[in-house]
């Protein structure tokens, strides 16, 4: 899936975590966010440019859709969304597990996207050897069609359509 779609999912479960407690906003932005971070593995995605020592670091020791591309992953995301959300709720009067809810559901998307693609993904590794795939690919028609839809929706959550 393309950066946009990432983005897009992630904004659109952050946004639905954001508005069981008021704070729609701020979930669809850390939720947009962590269904970018998973890519910080290669340095030409939103997050390896941005990160581009990291990416190329992480890509050249372990390669694209690997250790960033894991449950374990999306857990240190929520975990770190736990230590940043203190600071940044107290600020806007958030509680700090919905910056963790929304980075890890993020994240989590990410690895259900890439698993729809043709690389797939081995979202339990290295202890479960399951690696789930499907036949979309990126950057084609239904990647565009799912950006959009999930563009709409997260929308229609946050500004009350």
């Amino acid at each position: 899936m393309t950066g946009k779609t990432h983005a897009a999912a992630g904004a659109f479960l952050g946004a639905l975590a954001g508005k069981l407690v008021g704070e729609p906003y701020l979930g669809l932005a850390l939720g947009a966010l962590g269904g970018l971070l998973p890519d910080v593995d290669h340095p030409g995605s939103w997050a390896g440019r941005r990160l581009r020592p990291l990416a190329v670091v992480l890509e050249a020791l372990f390669g694209h859709r690997t250790i960033t591309h894991t449950l374990w992953f999306a857990l240190a995301l929520g975990a770190a969304g736990l230590f940043l959300g203190a600071p940044l709720g107290a600020v806007l009067s958030a509680p700090a597990w919905l910056c963790a809810l929304a980075l890890f559901l993020g994240a989590l998307s990410h690895l259900a996207l890439d698993a729809c693609t043709r690389s797939g993904v081995e979202p339990l590794a290295p202890f479960l050897p399951w690696h789930p795939r499907g036949p979309v690919a990126t950057g084609g028609l239904l990647d565009y069609l799912l950006a959009a839809a999930f563009v709409l929706v997260a929308a229609g959550i946050t500004f009350k359509f």
